[in-house]
């Protein structure tokens, strides 16, 4: 398990958040990397703890824990990330149900409502069936998750290389590469809880242009992985096309729900 942390991410959740991995009912080695944090980490008995002597990026700070990994598996937590019990026994046996499969994810659980969270779509474990079509659209527009209660396997991940070293993008670039490896698997058990907060990279990077500058840096990572397939490298112009209709989408999708809710609302007035 690698989780980056720095700054108020210490003061935040982060005890609770290794508290819900230490406690699963199957061994785990933690490696956090202390991305020079201003706030002091507390004791961190039995754990493996990296320090970047200057703040980096968020993929670099990642990738610097997976250089350090020494087990067949690895999982990528943000710092707030509460794992529910039993999530990495899951995983686990998930990942080793059919040979060859190189990543295997769970539901989240919104912490502001205590429900599934609308992403990942539920729609995916029907697509892992079918794993280039999968990579595809997973290039275009992130459906499946990296981050969170996701297992991957490690020398995949690196022969990938491994996180994009930027703060946008950083685990698409991985998902990205990964997905054209081999097959993922998917269950709507929930392993997490996730929240969401202001000021975060996801809140930080969602205006269109930030989707944009996460989309280019997927295409580089495409552009570079040679691992993957042969036709790929000619795909990407296509790809790039698809990611701005996707964004148009979003965007006219995202307009349509709020004219629906101010015509709701004064309806009701």
């Amino acid at each position: 398990m690698v989780i980056p942390v720095w700054d108020h991410y210490v003061k935040l959740r982060f005890e609770q958040a290794l508290a819900s991995i230490t406690t699963q009912n199957v061994p785990v080695a933690v490696i956090v990397v202390d991305n020079a944090s201003h706030a002091p980490l507390p004791e961190l008995p039995g754990i493996t703890v990296l320090h970047t002597p200057t703040r980096v990026s968020l993929g670099a700070a990642r990738n610097l824990g997976l250089a350090h990994v020494e087990t067949e598996t690895v999982m990528f937590a943000d710092a707030d990330d509460l794992m529910l019990p039993g999530t990495i026994a899951r995983l686990q046996a998930g990942l080793r149900s059919v040979p060859g499969m190189v990543a295997f994810a769970a539901a989240f659980v919104d912490a502001d409502t205590g429900k599934r969270h609308r992403w990942p779509r539920p729609w995916i474990a029907r697509l892992t069936r079918v794993p280039t079509l999968m990579a595809l659209i997973n290039a275009i527009w992130a459906i499946y998750p990296i981050t969170g209660p996701v297992l991957v396997r490690t020398a995949v991940a690196r022969e990938v290389g491994g996180h994009g070293d930027v703060d946008n993008g950083d685990a698409r670039c991985l998902g990205a590469a990964l997905l054209f490896r081999g097959r993922v698997g998917w269950t709507e058990e929930p392993g997490c809880t996730y929240h969401q907060r202001l000021g975060s990279n996801l809140d930080r990077f969602n205006s269109p242009r930030g989707i944009l500058e996460s989309a280019h840096t997927v295409r580089a990572r495409l552009a570079t992985d040679f691992g993957g397939p042969v036709w790929l490298a000619r795909a990407l112009p296509l790809i790039a096309v698809a990611q701005w209709c996707a964004l148009s989408a979003h965007l006219l999708m995202g307009s349509l729900r709020r004219v629906a809710g101010i015509r709701a609302a004064a309806a009701e007035r």
